[in-house]
């Protein structure tokens, strides 16, 4: 079974929705918009590419800091928190902040348990930085 079917079968199992689409290219990406406690968001996607091997966690939304005199310190805090997050990795791309992680997987030996739970990492690193995000926006 493909690496997809074996996530996507898991998802069904769970009773979990995640929109799946279908790349031009192949690949193939899941993905859902998910809240944080204190009002923030960010969109969570599961993406495979066309060969099912290498699986990209994404979460989008995190903070928009459009200022460019607080690209600086945006910077400053996104190297802050990479060094404290084994497996997280934050990234700004014109004022859009997002964070991320990879890992490879052999065909048909996807662990989509496994992949759910380094989603959750993700999500709750993001979840955790967020404050620091909305401090540095509003300040």
């Amino acid at each position: 079974m493909s690496n997809v079917s074996t996530f996507r079968n898991y998802l069904q199992q769970q009773n979990m929705y995640m929109e799946e689409i279908q790349e031009d290219n192949g690949g193939c990406f899941f993905r859902t918009r998910q809240d944080f406690d204190n009002g923030g968001s960010v969109v969570l996607v599961v993406s495979f590419n066309e060969n099912e091997d290498l699986i990209d966690l994404q979460a989008f939304g995190i903070a928009n800091i459009n200022n460019p005199l607080k690209k600086e310190t945006v910077h400053h805090l996104i190297n802050e928190l990479n060094v404290t997050y084994r497996f997280t990795k934050f990234i700004e791309v014109e004022g859009s902040v997002s964070a991320q992680y990879s890992y490879s997987v052999e065909q048909g030996e996807l662990d989509p348990a496994f992949l759910m739970d380094s989603l959750l990492m993700l999500f709750n690193s993001a979840k955790d930085a967020y404050p620091k995000f909305m401090k540095l926006q509003w300040a």
